[in-house]
């Protein structure tokens, strides 16, 4: 690993730690405590931006650098640094703001170092770095609510930490390494006793990743997770997390079970059909915007899916991430844009948002533009990922799934374009005004978000070619 990222990484571990102490030491203000912690974020910011080209290699068992994990950190920072202004800004009277913010970005480390795990370790430590705080972020409102909500999302990490043990204890039994690349190797020679034993173990492995990315059926949490937490950590843990953990999951699935890969993509396939399916259907019946956001987001699952199933495809890895880093923009700025619309306007529900577009024509549109994406409409990054997804699909000779993944697409512009209906074409109930004026910087700070959804909709190079040059590190 880059040792100038790997600095960054402490950076954002050890500001988390410190500037709480020093909050409570001086008594500084609320606007004080988030001055310092921007300032954290800005110096982790300058290290992952230096590490492109800069400094030498350490840990190389445990983690590794590519192009793609160099790529997605600069996303996840970027997009952690939005959500860090909206918790400020929406969770301001809350009495320890200073610890969820502290909390939040020893998480964020986690998530970071979760892009660069090569190993069966460092995989499962840096996602319980990542995890293990999110308890604390979804009780940052403590309540009955908040409370069911991280019981079922501590639930649902205790059974992915279990099923991710079991598999490395099955492969490190087989192997003797932890390496993602000792399995392929130690697989080929194999007997049948031996096979069956790989394949205990890869079931396990994708139950674990099942529930850290929502695939049906482990999707159960997700919706009351994502719902009963505060609508900012839910724009952390459904964008965020579930890209970091993407990028590791193609180095798991290419290299270390590169093996077969026709037999697995069929079953990778079909649970993609059920999870798009699951994931839009129940999304299509709910009321509750941030619930249609929580399971559109268990729909998006079902797309990175795609991706995995058609492994054979060489644009495979290209459309994961593609999906990767236009999911990461698009869900966590939806998410946050709730945040939003709960805090300010009281807006929960579809019908609340009725005249939404002349109450607040900035905030309507920068919503807009983000469910377009999400819908998968051009010229946005949520097209271009889809586009890659499915002819990836088509090139593996999956063109029913392709065709499948289209119709649940279909299914999702129904719902997000009633969101944009109910906003423009619809007379607002009441003009209400919000709050405070404070929602302007958070909105100009999510709206960088949908502003990048359109960029990289039309500029395509810099993900392209920084996967395309990950895809030349596995065999195909």
């Amino acid at each position: 690993m880059n040792c100038i990222i790997f600095s960054g990484i402490i950076t954002l571990a050890f500001g988390g730690l410190l500037v709480p102490i020093v909050g409570n030491l001086f008594k500084l203000s609320r606007e004080w405590i988030l001055n310092l912690f921007l300032l954290v974020f800005l110096i982790a910011g300058g290290l992952f931006l230096y590490g492109f080209g800069h400094g030498h290699i350490i840990y190389p068992n445990l983690f590794t650098t590519d192009t793609v994990s160099l790529l997605m950190t600069i996303f996840v920072w970027f997009t952690g640094a939005v959500v860090l202004i909206t918790i400020f800004n929406t969770l301001k009277e809350i009495n320890n703001l200073a610890e969820i913010l502290g909390v939040y970005a020893i998480s964020l480390s986690g998530a970071i170092l979760t892009l660069y795990a090569n190993n069966f370790v460092s995989f499962l430590v840096a996602m319980e770095l990542m995890t293990i705080p999110s308890y604390y972020l979804i009780m940052a409102r403590l309540n009955t609510i908040t409370t069911e909500a991280a019981t079922k999302y501590f639930f649902n990490g205790a059974l992915s930490t279990g099923f991710f043990l079991f598999g490395i204890l099955v492969f490190y039994a087989i192997t003797g390494d932890l390496q993602f690349s000792a399995i392929n190797k130690a697989f080929q020679a194999e007997d049948s006793f031996g096979i069956l034993f790989f394949v205990f173990g890869f079931i396990a492995i994708l139950s674990a990743i099942g529930f850290k990315m929502s695939f049906a059926p482990y999707h159960f949490y997700a919706p009351d997770t994502y719902t009963g937490a505060p609508a900012s950590v839910a724009a952390y843990l459904a964008g965020i997390t579930k890209s970091a953990v993407a990028i590791p999951v193609i180095r798991l699935f290419f290299e270390a079970l590169s093996f077969q890969k026709e037999d697995w993509s069929i079953l990778l396939a079909l649970l993609a059909v059920v999870t798009m399916t699951i994931g839009n259907l129940l999304a299509l019946a709910q009321q509750s915007v941030a619930r249609i956001l929580a399971y559109s987001s268990i729909a998006h699952a079902g797309y990175i899916l795609v991706g995995f199933a058609a492994a054979v495809s060489g644009l495979a890895i290209t459309g994961i991430v593609y999906q990767a880093v236009a999911y990461i923009l698009m869900k966590a700025g939806a998410f946050l844009m709730v945040t939003l619309l709960i805090y300010y306007y009281g807006i929960k529900t579809r019908e609340q948002l009725r005249g939404f577009g002349k109450i607040n024509p900035f905030m309507a549109l920068v919503f807009t533009i983000l469910l377009l994406s999400l819908a998968g409409v051009p010229p946005t990054a949520g097209f271009i990922a889809k586009v890659y997804l499915f002819q990836a699909a088509v090139d593996a000779g999956m063109a029913w799934l392709a065709f499948i993944g289209l119709l649940n697409s279909a299914f999702a512009v129904a719902y997000y374009l009633w969101i944009i209906k109910e906003m423009y074409l619809e007379a607002p109930q009441r003009l209400e005004k919000p709050k405070d004026t404070s929602f302007l910087v958070p909105t100009m700070a999510i709206g960088m978000l949908a502003f990048l959804t359109i960029v990289f909709g039309i500029w395509v190079t810099p993900v392209v070619k920084a996967s395309l040059a990950f895809t030349q590190l596995f065999p195909f």
